[in-house]
């Protein structure tokens, strides 16, 4: 399995090679996962793509009209066509619909829809808007809707590096998509539902956080800004941004803003929701 893998990075270094476009570089624990289920899928239609090219130039030139030919004119109904396209249409589902299901259910089970629990564990709620990010942490009682959460700035969002964070998501407005390049995941912001997902940092640092969802007029405002760091200074930004730091401050990040058409929320947490 080692040996595949390795052939499969070896044709994603060619390929950046060719496209001269560097991947976003993961920083996740298991972003690797999808990095390997993509490259088996370019790896194998890749070949098949280049089977159907040589064919096709064998073909017109094999069959090029000239003069003498006679064409023969054929419905592809024989036993023998039927057979050949039926062993085709099973060979490509085989070598590529059935090894990425199987590959995808299996780190869906023992890694996305394995929730990380226990005391170590990041929980953030979050909750993009018409145009913006909005983040969401628990106080020091530790519960989600109380009037000791922590909402920092808008599209500011930080975390501990190699901690669990877990997220849940909830739209304010109209269909968002949380998306983190450098971490692999991507989850739908769906209004009316709460969805978690979850992902784990091995590196600090300042990485983007966009919207795969056009959810407007204003769509490209929607970058965020994720912040890995260590766990003393994931500390103090929190400390930072308590409501009783805030109002030390005199002012409010979450004040209404008369430039702001969408309006920021306020006192928008929810309960956390237990994930099975």
């Amino acid at each position: 399995m080692n040996t595949i893998f390795n052939r499969i990075k070896l044709r994603h270094l060619l390929y950046q090679g060719i496209w001269f476009q560097d991947l976003p570089k993961d920083v996740s624990v298991d972003g690797y996962r999808i990095d390997n289920v993509i490259s088996y899928t370019d790896l194998v239609i890749s070949i098949y793509f280049g089977i159907v090219v040589a064919l096709l130039v064998y073909f017109i030139f094999q069959y090029r009209s000239s003069r003498g030919h006679k064409a023969e004119y054929d419905h592809g109904d024989k036993r023998k066509n039927v057979m050949v396209t039926a062993g085709l249409g099973f060979l490509v589902f085989f070598s590529v619909d059935a090894v990425i299901e199987t590959m995808a259910f299996k780190d869906l089970r023992e890694a996305f829809w394995n929730f990380p629990k226990g005391e170590n564990v990041v929980r953030v709620e979050v909750m993009p808007q018409q145009f913006a990010w909005n983040f969401c942490y628990p106080g020091p009682d530790n519960e989600f809707g109380t009037e000791d959460d922590i909402i920092p700035t808008q599209n500011q969002m930080h975390v501990p590096v190699n901690t669990p964070i877990v997220i849940q998501l909830a739209s304010w407005d109209v269909i968002h998509s949380f998306y983190l390049p450098n971490f692999r995941v991507k989850q739908d912001a769906v209004p009316g539902m709460i969805t978690p997902l979850w992902f784990q940092a091995k590196e600090t640092g300042v990485y983007d956080i966009a919207c795969a969802e056009l959810c407007g007029n204003s769509h490209y405002k929607m970058k965020g800004y994720l912040t890995v760091e260590s766990e003393e200074d994931y500390q103090k930004w929190l400390n930072e941004n308590s409501p009783q730091e805030t109002d030390s401050d005199g002012w409010d990040d979450w004040e209404d803003d008369d430039s702001d058409d969408s309006g920021i929320p306020e006192n928008w947490s929810w309960a956390w929701e237990k994930i099975k």
